[in-house]
């Protein structure tokens, strides 16, 4: 109902939408018999009149629904162009191109297609093998339970507030964090750094967001932290480790979650984040 109210106040002439809500013969108090007169952000006035008048109005609804449902769930188009990865290997006369960093899939592409690596490019896989190797990667936890069990978010995330240097991103390429839903894992994680700003991950919608200690949300692009990487925690899931561009500090250390059925492949699209 509230939308609605947002949604006239932007209309050109609001006065004629509200005099026809108010056309049902609505019991109204003097000072909302016209448009001017209602203020959404007086809570009284909201939770005593707007609500118990307007919510069940059929006008307001019909308003509700063609100015914000149906806009959004019910749009038609005269025509549609639908297409698939089959339209890439189907015979034609043009040859279709492509790229991809990695070629460990190359045996799972259909028959049809080919992989043809440049000379430039067959020492990448080699050079992947050798970033993995280096000294800075080369420590590593298992973080099963006492019976064998994987451990908790809860307890993965002490786990990782006691590693020194510090830790700030988590890159659950294992997809390891279940029991918790990521805003909860950024305010648990929060909880347990007094030290850090703000909290970043990706909320129920796929949109980057900016938690802080008390509780404010944000969206990250927006945020002031958006420049501001090296005083915020780092969550990303396992669906948003790979194609997500985050540009850290020199130095950041992070934290790679292995699962199973991680490939290399996996791991290392996961893994490449500036």
């Amino acid at each position: 109902m509230l939308s609605c109210f947002t949604l006239l106040a932007k209309l050109d002439d609001p006065e004629i939408e509200y005099d026809y809500w108010v056309g049902l013969g609505n019991d109204l108090p003097a000072e909302l018999c016209y448009f001017k007169g209602v203020n959404t952000q007086d809570k009284n006035q909201v939770n005593r009149f707007l609500v118990p008048l307007f919510s069940r109005n059929k006008r307001v609804v019909d308003f509700y629904l063609s100015q914000v449902v149906f806009p959004r769930d019910a749009r038609e188009f005269p025509s549609k162009l639908p297409t698939s990865a089959w339209d890439l290997v189907e015979e034609k006369t043009n040859v279709t191109t492509g790229f991809s960093g990695t070629n460990d899939n190359r045996f799972l592409l259909p028959i049809s297609i080919t992989q043809e690596d440049p000379d430039f490019s067959l020492d990448t896989n080699a050079l992947v093998l050798r970033h993995l190797l280096l000294p800075q990667n080369d420590h590593y936890e298992c973080t099963e339970g006492g019976n064998g069990e994987r451990e908790l978010t809860t307890a993965f995330l002490e786990r990782l507030v006691r590693q020194g240097p510090e830790i700030r991103v988590l890159l659950d390429v294992g997809a390891q964090m279940l029991e918790l839903r990521n805003e909860e894992l950024a305010r648990r994680w929060l909880s347990l750094r007094p030290d850090v700003l703000a909290a970043i991950f990706f909320d129920d919608s796929d949109n980057l967001t900016v938690i802080t200690p008390d509780g404010t949300i944000e969206p990250f692009i927006s945020s002031p932290f958006n420049q501001q990487l090296e005083r915020c925690l780092v969550y990303l899931d396992d669906a948003h480790t790979r194609g997500t561009d985050l540009n850290f500090p020199q130095g950041t250390r992070a934290a790679v979650t292995l699962g199973l059925k991680v490939t290399k492949d996996r791991l290392v699209q996961g893994e490449s984040i500036n």
